[in-house]
């Protein structure tokens, strides 16, 4: 058979590319180029793997590429929102819907009490923290999920996302403009009571609590008939029908020797609540430049700007959401003079303390402006053939400010008095120098890829705060800190400094691409911990098996590629590592009084007892996994197991009084996460004008605490429901984050059932309770009165797994894509009931949430609603129990794109190259049994929900057209 050949060239966008060489075809096969391509491809994919790229099928750690199928099509705020049910191992959580929020994004779980955020790095520039991206700038994203991270040492233990943003091609100049507008709306609104409903609950339930003598002015319908009439539904008047408005243009090309990208972006995004938006500015430069045939080099650098408004959704006192629902309905937005109504002065005492949460909304000034700037030059010296030298530095600069002035709030209700302005300055600045070595070597069917390098990385952080009171004039023009009237003002000042000098080295065999082994470790330096800790050494040993290269398996068609791995390694982790932890600060203490004459005097001392035996934490990895192809290609599979042990995690313990300090930082416990991921993907052959490809994402996730320092469990109280419901513990045996409460049997239908509800003893268990409150259960093998004994665990925030689904298809000039996302497992403590269905028993006479009127009763005793009561005698509100803990699975439609792109014969009429018109949904609909507004909570709360602000709906149009 005759064969010619096709030249292939070098193509490297986003770090995939095209292998040196050519491909020997035969006239056979190229009249069959429906059916892809053979088993044995000549040309192989590659992917990025940290400081370098390898070929797919060469690859012996668990990396994953996150699929980005129409990723320009979305408006997104981040790199967590492109994550988001696309890579298996990576868990992303919404911290709610607030328009300047970012989600929490782990890889293969929580990694212990430190937590364990990725490291990002973009280009090949580490950064500290997430990086303020342009999403539509993203090329191609991979993810080191296991021991392979180790390459980045001392900061890997959380996995590393390895991003690479859009390249310059060769050919002419290209123009790509892409331009969305939309609109944003709430999904799910909760709903109160409305005025007459709002007297009747409350009558009925001071009634029933036997407090009629005592019932408010404002809930006697014969003496306040007003209070009857509902003039404001306040959940409709806090929200509000956003838009979204995203401008993105491109430009790109090159020559044999030169090739650039350009890329800009403005994106305006109104909240769904009122006064609550954000924006962006972002612009790029990448090029890169071959100025011999031994030395290319290039540069990578960006700016970035974003700014916006926010409103509290997390407190349960005045939180925007909390507001809304339990403000008296019978109460108008504003006053006939056109102010802001507070509660009616003669009533205003049955109420109780609460905020117009229009008002609150609408006075809030925060601007938070924040600028991010990378530089990075980098050449690339060919010093001989597949030896080569890179060096690689950059500066980053993150530059923010917030002025947030706080006003007066006169309305009756929750009177504040007085005003405040705060002024912070946040900047960090951060040097990072690479220099490293590759070296490649074949012979015969044994092939060696080396890497050497050393990095060097300085981060300094600095800024201040300043705060004055009492401005006579809340105009704007007024609010500068020297207008305040007085004289008592906030000061403080920062400067932290850190740097991390690291050598590393890999090296990569395989025999005929069949037997692969990578051996790779790290040597890291940091100046957080104590000088004789400053040193410590991370490894990583990895291997695969491509069975599909063995002659049994060559014959069998239908596989296409069967690769078998394993990796084992050693990581490190520095979060939890306060720079106070080694040598902590003095503070400052105006009111300490000694001397031989003692008198009020300023001293410094510090808090903080420093421990010079610190060190960083570690985690210990390992995984087994697998990857295939079948059908020619067209399904791929991955799959991988693991177990993350993370130790020496860094506790803040406190110190008795008798120790002169508060606290100290210390080295201690054991946590550990271990699970399955598994990734499917299928590609279809073309039929005529359709094709279509799947594509599924399934990762589960257990996480134990193993040991923690000297106790058995932690309490956890930052999270608590208006200082009364503190649900959350860190306890031996158990996952992170737990609940902690009574297990409950339902509702008390008799007080024959009281009566009957007795220990071993035979005593009263509940005697105080009545018909139509919640039975608390007790913890086998305890009698006596309910007690904290009895608590049990209630589940955790986290999900057991997360998954996502998406589909592409493509007829003729049109295009599909739909997304699904979801988790399963997890729980959520909705506080929100504490608040929004307890009659007075918060201490004030709160409006309801509707499920209210479905309370128990005699004639309806098939609820899970207790009765209503004032003052909460049994605790049916007062008593963290799993009355509160509901399930948080969710599946989201996350977003569906329907496109069409104009037949190439009306691109020559209009002289352009490509035209596309689309429209786009994010978060269509949502099935999840979570009674709240919406169930991503997030974990900054540990899934606590005090009516945190829910996702947005969003329907979205836009075009696409490239000049």
């Amino acid at each position: 058979m005759n064969l010619f050949k096709i030249p292939v060239s070098v193509s490297y966008l986003a770090g995939r590319g095209l292998l040196i060489g050519a491909i020997s075809i035969s006239p056979v096969l190229l009249s069959q180029q429906k059916q892809d391509s053979l088993k044995e491809k000549s040309i192989d994919e590659i992917v990025v793997v940290g400081y370098g790229t390898q070929k797919k099928t060469k690859v012996s750690g668990a990396v994953s590429e996150t699929s980005l199928d129409k990723l320009s099509s979305r408006s997104l705020s981040g790199v967590g929102e492109v994550l988001q049910g696309k890579t298996p191992g990576v868990t992303v959580v919404n911290e709610g819907g607030d328009p300047n929020g970012s989600p929490k994004v782990n890889i293969r779980g929580l990694g212990g009490i430190n937590g364990e955020t990725p490291l990002y790095v973009v280009d090949g520039v580490v950064f500290n923290g997430t990086p303020s991206i342009n999403p539509n700038d993203i090329q191609d994203i991979s993810v080191l999920k296991d021991a392979s991270a180790a390459i980045y040492g001392a900061r890997s233990s959380g996995g590393v996302i390895l991003i690479t943003t859009k390249r310059g091609k060769k050919g002419s100049l290209t123009v790509d403009f892409d331009v969305k507008y939309g609109i944003n709306q709430a999904w799910k609104l909760k709903k109160s009571l409305n005025a007459a409903e709002f007297q009747d609950v409350m009558y009925q339930a001071y009634e029933n609590a036997g407090k009629l003598n005592n019932l408010p002015l404002a809930f006697n319908a014969e003496k306040y008939p007003d209070g009857r009439i509902t003039r404001t539904d306040w959940m409709k008047e806090i929200f509000r029908t956003g838009t979204i408005q995203e401008y993105n243009v491109n430009l790109s090309g090159g020559s044999d020797k030169s090739r650039f990208f350009v890329g800009m972006n403005h994106r305006n995004l109104e909240g769904i609540l009122l006064n609550t938006q954000a924006k962006r500015h972002n612009f790029r430069v990448n090029s890169e430049h071959k100025v011999k045939d031994w030395l290319m080099i290039g540069e990578n650098m960006y700016y970035n700007y974003s700014d916006g408004n926010t409103a509290d959704t997390k407190s349960g006192y005045t939180g925007a959401l909390v507001a809304a629902m339990y403000y008296p309905p019978n109460v108008s937005v504003y006053t006939p003079t056109g102010a802001f109504s507070g509660l009616p002065i003669d009533v205003a005492g049955g109420y109780g303390d609460m905020i117009n949460p229009v008002a609150y909304l609408k006075r809030i000034s925060i601007r938070n402006p924040t600028h991010e700037i990378l530089i990075n030059p980098y050449a690339e010296i060919s010093l001989a053939k597949d030896f080569k030298f890179r060096s690689n530095f950059s500066q980053t600069f993150r530059l923010g400010n917030i002025k947030n002035f706080t006003a007066r709030v006169p309305e009756v209700g929750k009177i504040f008095d007085t005003n405040n302005l705060e002024y912070q300055s946040n900047n960090s600045s951060t040097a990072l120098a690479e220099q490293l070595l590759t070296y490649k070597i074949a012979a015969d069917k044994h092939n060696f890829d080396f890497l050497a390098g050393f990095t060097f990385q300085k981060t300094v952080d600095e800024g201040f705060l300043a705060k004055s009171y009492d401005f006579r004039s809340e105009a704007e023009v007024f609010q500068y800190l020297q207008n305040a009237a007085d004289t008592n003002r906030e000061v403080s000042s920062y400067r932290y400094q850190q740097s991390l000098v690291s050598y590393l080295a890999r090296v990569n065999y395989d025999y005929a691409g069949k037997y692969i082994i990578s051996l790779l470790g790290r040597r890291d330096g940091s100046s957080l911990v104590a000088k004789q800790n400053r040193f410590a050494n991370y490894y990583a040993v990895s291997g695969a098996w491509v069975v599909s290269k063995e002659n049994f398996v060559k014959d069998i068609s239908w596989i296409s590629m069967f690769k078998l791995r394993g990796s084992y390694g050693i990581l490190g982790n520095l979060g939890g590592i306060s720079s106070q932890a080694v040598n902590p600060l003095m503070i400052r203490d105006n009111n300490v009084i000694f001397g031989q004459d003692p008198s009020q005097n300023i001293a410094y001392y510090a808090t903080i007892r420093p421990n010079p035996d610190l060190k960083w934490g570690k985690s210990e990895q390992r995984n087994v996994g697998l990857d295939a192809s079948f059908l020619q290609n067209s399904l791929s599979v991955q799959f991988d197991y693991f177990v993350k042990n993370s130790r020496d995690q860094i506790f803040n313990v406190s110190l008795p009084s008798t120790a002169t300090y508060n606290s100290q930082y210390i080295n201690a416990g054991l946590f550990q996460d271990k699970g399955y991921e598994l990734g499917i993907n299928y590609n279809s052959k073309r039929t005529g004008d359709f094709s279509y490809s799947i594509g599924a994402t399934f990762s589960q996730l257990k996480n134990t605490v193993k040991q923690l320092a000297d106790v058995d469990e932690i309490f956890i109280n930052s999270n608590g429901v208006r200082g009364v419901l503190k649900p959350t513990r860190i306890k031996v045996g158990e996952s992170l984050y737990s609940y902690y409460g009574y297990k409950t049997d339902g509702i008390f239908q008799s007080q024959e059932e009281i009566n009957n509800y007795k220990d071993a003893n035979g005593n009263l268990i509940q005697p105080n309770a009545k018909p139509g409150d919640i039975k608390f259960l007790k913890k086998e093998g305890n009698t006596g009165v309910l007690n904290n004994n009895d608590f049990v665990n209630l589940g955790n925030p986290y999900p057991k797994f997360s998954y996502g689904f998406s589909y592409n298809m493509t007829w003729k000039s049109f295009d599909l894509n739909v997304f699904f996302q979801g988790v399963y497992g997890n729980k959520i403590f909705n506080g929100l009931k504490f608040i929004s269905l307890n009659p007075g028993g918060t201490g004030q006479n709160y409006n309801m949430d509707r499920d209210i009127l479905n309370a128990w009763t005699p004639q309806n005793t098939n609820t899970d609603i207790p009765r209503l009561v004032h003052g909460d005698p049994n605790g049916n509100y007062s008593k963290v129990s799993d009355f509160y803990v509901e399930d948080g699975s969710y599946l989201r439609l996350k977003n569906l794109t329907v496109g069409y792109s104009l037949p190439k014969d009306l691109y020559k009429k209009l002289n352009i190259n490509r035209l596309r018109i689309y429209v786009t949904t994010n978060n269509l609909f949502t099935i999840t049994k979570y009674t709240g507004f919406d169930p991503e909570v997030g974990m900054d709360s540990y899934g606590v929900d005090t009516g945190r602000y829910p996702q947005a709906r969003s329907f979205i149009f836009g075009i696409e057209a490239g000049l």
